[in-house]
């Protein structure tokens, strides 16, 4: 036989179906642990850590087939915030590719990337396959320039005659693109 669930009278009103009377404090429970998340912000840095590439410098100046180049006398207001370096891989087996990223004293990113690698399969790959603009001339030396406009990136390289490949890019100016350039010096050969 069936009998119908009547509610219980209570004191104070009806009382809940005894699976939903913890419902209550679980919904409570629930809302002040949203008002809680989204009243107090998690604590975060504005810019990414610095990081200290001497060990990939080293790495590479023992490494690479041919003279390395870093940058020299930047600013203290630019922050190398990544480095590594790929001995083979991607690259072709047998390369050494570098890659030293900064943010510059504007917030903006620039980077160096440097390899013995397949030069225009390099290039096209770090510029993201940027059009070309006209040369620029840094330190002396003449530079091929592109940009990829849908990525706000940037890009100045060369081959040298050694068969190395270096590109500066990122979101940075022009003008810190070519500082960048600017500031690269050989390194000592450690191999």
């Amino acid at each position: 036989m069936l009998v119908a669930s009547r509610p219980v009278l209570r004191r104070g009103g009806l009382a809940a179906h005894p699976a939903l009377r913890g419902g209550r404090s679980v919904l409570t429970c629930l809302l002040l642990c949203f008002v809680i998340i989204v009243a107090v912000p998690l604590p975060h840095d504005a810019s990414p850590p610095t990081v200290s590439y001497q060990g990939d410098l080293g790495t590479m100046a023992r490494a690479a087939r041919y003279p390395v180049l870093a940058p020299a006398g930047l600013p203290l207001s630019w922050s190398p915030v990544s480095s590594g370096v790929a001995l083979g891989g991607a690259n072709g087996a047998g390369t050494a590719t570098w890659q030293l990223g900064y943010v510059t004293p504007s917030g903006t990113l620039a980077s160096m990337e440097e390899s013995d690698a397949a030069p225009a399969a390099f290039i096209r790959r770090m510029t993201n396959a940027g059009a070309a603009v006209p040369p620029v001339r840094v330190a002396g030396r003449t530079w091929r320039a592109s940009v990829a406009p849908g990525r706000g990136q940037r890009s100045l390289y060369e081959t040298d005659v050694a068969g190395a490949t270096i590109v500066i890019t990122g979101n940075a100016s022009w003008d810190q693109l070519r500082a960048l350039a600017a500031s690269l010096r050989p390194v000592p050969s450690e191999g």
